[in-house]
């Protein structure tokens, strides 16, 4: 006779630290989704990270194709894009791998302020939770397989290895795939090289990051776009509240500066390409590699602030009129999102 076991209880619920299912909410609580069980419950913001493994290439791309891939609503800061991947460990949303593109640029707000952020053109990730969560709060996020590999110089223990203030793995190997295609992939050997420079944003605090979001009507008559920033910094209070007491607050990504590793152009070998579904690889191809770094942190994402909208509207008629999309609904927005006219 076959047999069935089924366990009812959620581990750890007990304990407080878990948020309580939806429909045990407050419904004021629920400023997304209704009272069902999602796969994310955006109410459980801020989101902490904790021992993420960044990886960025930097290198310098050509300044109009930077622009096209610029809201209109921001400036363009730099001309060196921060390529990178992260391996993401224990996040609130579970394990999963990230791959995005950082690009340095402001935006003029309606207050009088300037804001400075990086801005995220392109995001990959492994994981449904995590890809859900980012379009929630306006991060472009599509779904790859990416591997991020450190290894050799010690023993592996699975997860890194740590000698005082060593990091000793000396090799690097990455690799992102999307509808059967390789988009990216990287290796090479950390020589610990100077590089000769870095993202206008590294080590600058005036700088958050910013994304863009689209808010469409259920009819499609309307879609409003909103620029979401998020500041650098988190406030005294939330700092306390995540483990980070600080007279001043502190900032939201904490390096872990004896984890850094570089390796030098010379000792990495690219590939990178378009594909007929992604084309980052025609977007932002590299002009002027500068190198790599890669280190160890620990994050918070709070809820961010929205310094700029603007809605366009258009005949509701439109959905579904477009072939080959005959029998489906399709969006028509200004414009892709990331990319200028």
């Amino acid at each position: 006779m076959a047999e069935q076991f089924a366990v009812t209880q959620v581990p750890g619920a007990e304990t407080g630290e878990i948020p309580p299912s939806p429909v045990d909410r407050d419904e004021k609580t629920a400023f997304i989704y209704s009272l069902v069980d999602p796969i994310w419950d955006i109410d459980t913001l801020p989101l902490t990270y904790t021992n993420s493994r960044w990886s960025a290439f930097f290198y310098r791309a050509d300044e109009k194709q930077l622009r096209r891939v610029l809201p209109d609503c921001l400036d363009l800061e730099d001309d060196i894009v921060e390529f990178w991947y992260v391996d993401h460990n224990h996040t609130m949303l579970g394990p999963y791998g990230e791959m995005g593109v950082t690009v340095a640029a402001s935006h003029k707000a309606g207050d009088g302020r300037t804001l400075y952020a990086g801005y995220y053109p392109y995001m990959y990730l492994t994981q449904d939770a995590a890809i859900d969560a980012g379009r929630v709060l306006g991060f472009p996020k599509k779904e790859a397989f990416i591997r991020v590999l450190e290894h050799g110089g010690a023993p592996d223990d699975g997860y890194g290895v740590m000698d005082g203030k060593n990091y000793q793995f000396d090799y690097f190997s990455f690799l992102m795939i999307r509808n059967g295609y390789v988009l990216h992939s990287a290796t090479g050997k950390y020589d610990d090289a100077d590089l000769s420079a870095k993202p206008a944003f590294y080590g600058n605090t005036d700088y958050g990051r910013m994304n863009m979001k689209v808010v469409t009507a259920p009819d499609l008559s309307s879609s409003e776009w909103q620029l979401v920033y998020l500041p650098s910094m988190v406030t005294k209070d939330l700092a306390t509240a995540m483990g980070r007491p600080d007279s001043e607050g502190s900032h939201r990504f904490q390096v872990k500066p004896e984890s850094i590793r570089t390796a030098s152009p010379e000792s990495i070998n690219w590939f990178m390409q378009a594909t007929p579904y992604d084309n980052l690889g025609h977007e932002l191809p590299p002009k002027e590699m500068i190198g790599l770094m890669t280190f160890s942190f620990d994050l918070i994402i709070p809820a961010g602030e929205v310094p700029w909208t603007e809605t366009y509207t258009r005949d509701a008629t439109w959905a579904g009129a477009a072939k080959p999309y005959r029998f489906g609904l399709r969006h028509r927005f200004p414009k892709p999102i990331g990319l200028g006219a």
